[in-house]
């Protein structure tokens, strides 16, 4: 089943040179947009699509298939500008890099947004969720003749001891105190 997360409506495509540098593709070294229509992002399953359709046909333009909803080997920001991405185009054995991004810098922050949520949503949870259940679980029982010590603050070594020892026998005569219960073994009349 599919699920449409993302659908705007002005979207750009550029055709993009090499990278001048290591770090990346820059945006200013882009000329005029080569296409402009709506973009769409679709899932299904944890895969995502980002499909480019023209605006008055409906027709797709291009499309970046996205495995596992690891967006960053398909759909790489620029390094000067928040509103635009290079996508990875892949058409059998072949693929191209195009620029993409959008006029309005409110629907570049929902594209990228949606990018992210799914990823930590879908493919990141399901991550964490493998691994717990992958792991040992540790035994944490007490071995036979371990003991386990609880240091109370404010109470010290002799005093520990008195609290927890139990009280000595009541002497002959009434001293105010009270009166200690009976003992397991009494039975009541």
């Amino acid at each position: 089943m599919e699920i449409t997360l993302l659908n705007k409506r002005d979207a750009k495509v550029y055709q993009v040179p090499p990278a001048a540098s290591a770090s990346g593709h820059k945006a200013a070294d882009w000329k005029e947009a080569i296409w402009r229509g709506s973009v769409r992002i679709v899932a299904k399953g944890k895969d995502l699509t980002i499909k480019l359709i023209n605006n008055g046909t409906g027709d797709l333009f291009a499309q970046c298939h996205i495995p596992n909803g690891d967006h960053e080997k398909f759909c790489e920001r620029v390094v000067d500008s928040s509103r635009y991405w290079v996508l990875k185009v892949v058409n059998g054995s072949r693929h191209a890099f195009i620029g993409f991004g959008f006029s309005d810098r409110n629907d570049a922050f929902d594209f990228n947004v949606c990018l992210q949520d799914f990823k930590n949503t879908f493919v990141d949870r399901d991550k964490e969720v493998a691994a717990q259940i992958t792991a040992p679980m540790k035994d944490l029982s007490l071995k036979e003749g371990e003991k386990i010590s609880v240091n109370i603050p404010g109470v010290t070594g002799s005093r520990r001891r008195r609290l927890l020892a139990p009280p000595p026998p009541a002497s002959g005569g009434l001293t105010g105190g009270l009166i200690a219960p009976p003992g397991p073994s009494a039975q009541a009349p």
